[in-house]
């Protein structure tokens, strides 16, 4: 399934090389904390794509690791990363429905920031909560069961019912959650003290 997943990806991101390079999504350039002097958080882009989302990041001082299937898609970020003069992403290729994978990119504590934009899958939520540091964020954005409407021949188990994604995040303090049309949106903060990541 993941080899499936890979090539249906690799082939998607390359009839798009034409294409401009997207802009990073307006709910991460909203709510991404602003950085303190002299700090070094790590952020995670999770179902990176093209890692729009991550360059935005970096050009900001974090430290970022962008997590996706696709070995084409990560290789346009790099490049954009290095025709930016950009440095501070790392691009992993990894199948984020693959348990020990994730274990692995996704160990606990190890992030202060995490965004992930159009991907769902429901298991890796736990990691996700475990993964951001207490004080830490997470930004999600996807789809939600209105996509079907205009496009019927989406697999609903890969849509967000309503009201669902906040669930995910109990006894979070919630700084946004609403659905606008066919996206559900959720920022939330993990409970504890603010964790700040050094330069280490």
């Amino acid at each position: 399934m993941a080899e499936n997943d890979r090539t249906h990806w690799d082939s998607v991101y390359g009839q798009r090389a034409g294409r401009a390079y997207p802009p990073p999504d307006a709910l991460l350039v909203a709510y991404a904390p602003p950085l303190a002097e002299g700090s070094a958080p790590v952020a995670l882009d999770v179902a990176a794509g093209l890692g729009q989302n991550a360059l935005w990041l970096a050009a900001r001082g974090y430290r970022v690791r962008a997590l996706d299937i696709s070995a084409v898609a990560l290789a346009r970020g790099r490049a954009e990363m290095l025709r930016r003069g950009l440095s501070g992403v790392d691009f992993v290729v990894v199948d984020l429905e693959d348990a020990a994978a994730v274990a692995a990119c996704l160990p606990p504590g190890s992030a202060d920031l995490i965004c992930c934009f159009r991907y769902l899958n429901r298991a890796l939520f736990p990691a996700l909560r475990m993964a951001v540091r207490p004080g830490g964020l997470v930004i999600y954005q996807t789809y939600n069961v209105r996509r079907l409407e205009s496009r019927a021949e989406m697999n609903r188990a890969y849509l967000l019912e309503p009201g669902e994604l906040a669930g995910f995040f109990p006894g979070w303090e919630v700084w946004h959650n609403d659905e606008v049309g066919d996206l559900s949106r959720f920022v939330g903060r993990r409970p504890g003290n603010v964790a700040r990541s050094g330069g280490s």
